[in-house]
């Protein structure tokens, strides 16, 4: 009677957060069409919490995305990159929430008070000029985490992922989160801030369908827009694919600064260097920032420990900035997928999966941009952080003397 009792609890409880989600998402989608187009007054809430909404979404994505893989005969993306790359989501949104009413209120603020020029929000042209300078903004920061060895090494963990699947969407770190909202704020000098704002959040999102393997070619709109197809290319490790297709919605500033690149033959994700040989969350996230600080510490004069930190990660003495295209390894089709692939046994995913479908559900009620208080984001930040840990532990296979495995 008791656990009939506690099912029947669970279950409310998950639908109640279920139907939440669904009304906040709507919500949220509606408010873009009913924008108030003539204020300026600052508010912290015109960043709508996307991100937290757009989780579950992500999941269900995720699921539907794994059904045509098996109608495809493809195979199924690998169980524990999706567990690392929803917590990694998690701490994400969290961190996100101490800064987007700063971002906000400086959009707002350089607007007021620098503004060049105040174009109306009522004209189809300031939105297509927003779309376009919003783009270009992306455009620059996606390839300066590219480009820039100390930036990458923000950028280097969502790159990290051998299997393009939804969740490779939010695998993402807090550099990656702070630039991509920090570059922007220079067009505010003649943008209106809350199409800025919309922009950044709506560029998070479109990413979205652009991490998977079953949308194939599109035709001619791949001229404009940029593809799952074009973006698997992107991603890819094999020469051709290197430094190429930035851009987030539009190609067109690809194909004016000379990074496009077409599809050719099938790209193999993952990185150009070796990919850690763990699952633990922090060397995953954090490990290039040590191995570029050995670096710097190795190599002799001022000048090449700057360009340790400024030139792209290819970069050695006697190369050119961003390394020579050619030491880039020819990728051998028939290697193995995954460069680090141990057993997982069925007990540790049901374990980890209702530890991380809890944390979710708790992270969805409690996350709430008006309310949510430092502490708890801090409490949050750490509890997740703890619990990769603990899984990544686990998946390496580091605690058979405790379990008798």
């Amino acid at each position: 009677m008791n656990n009939s009792l506690t099912l029947s609890t669970n279950m409310s409880l998950l639908e109640e957060c279920l139907r939440e989600t669904t009304t906040s998402l709507i919500d949220q989608l509606v408010s873009l069409v009913r924008m108030e187009v003539t204020s300026t007054e600052v508010k912290p809430n015109d960043g709508n919490k996307y991100e937290i909404t757009f989780i579950p979404v992500i999941v269900i994505s995720l699921i539907i995305e794994q059904i045509i893989r098996l109608i495809k005969r493809q195979d199924l993306c690998r169980y524990q990159d999706f567990i690392i790359n929803l917590g990694a989501s998690l701490i994400f949104v969290l961190f996100r929430s101490l800064i987007i009413s700063f971002i906000v209120f400086t959009l707002y603020w350089i607007y007021e008070n620098y503004s060049l020029i105040q174009l109306p929000l009522d004209s189809i042209w300031t939105w297509i000029l927003a779309l376009l300078m919003g783009e270009l903004s992306v455009y620059c920061t996606h390839r300066a985490m590219h480009e820039i060895n100390f930036l990458w090494a923000a950028h280097h963990f969502h790159h990290m992922t051998e299997d393009l699947n939804v969740s490779a969407t939010i695998r993402a770190t807090i550099l990656d989160l702070f630039l991509y909202d920090l570059f922007p704020m220079p067009l505010a000098l003649f943008i209106p801030p809350q199409l800025l704002v919309y922009h950044i959040q709506l560029s998070f999102l479109y990413q979205m369908w652009l991490h998977n393997e079953v949308v194939g070619n599109l035709g001619p709109i791949e001229y404009i827009i940029n593809t799952p197809r074009q973006h698997r290319v992107h991603h890819g490790k094999n020469r051709y694919c290197i430094d190429k297709n930035y851009g987030t919605f539009l190609m067109v500033w690809d194909r004016l600064f000379g990074t496009y690149q077409s599809y050719q033959e099938k790209p193999i994700f993952g990185l150009v260097s070796q990919t850690p040989q763990t699952y633990d969350t922090m060397t995953l996230q954090f490990g290039y920032y040590w191995e570029m600080i050995q670096k710097l510490c190795k190599i002799q004069g001022l000048s090449n420990k700057a360009s340790i930190l400024f030139k792209g990660p290819g970069w050695a003495p006697g190369k050119p900035r961003l390394g020579n295209i050619d030491d880039v390894p020819n990728c051998d089709i028939n290697a193995p997928k995954y460069s680090y692939d141990p057993h997982i046994s069925q007990w540790k995913k049901i374990y980890s999966l209702i530890h991380i479908s809890i944390i979710t559900l708790a992270f969805m009620q409690l996350a709430d941009y008006s309310t949510i208080s430092n502490i708890k984001i801090l409490i949050g930040v750490i509890y997740i952080t703890i619990f990769l840990t603990s899984i990544g532990a686990l998946f390496d296979r580091e605690l058979p003397h405790i379990l008798n495995l």
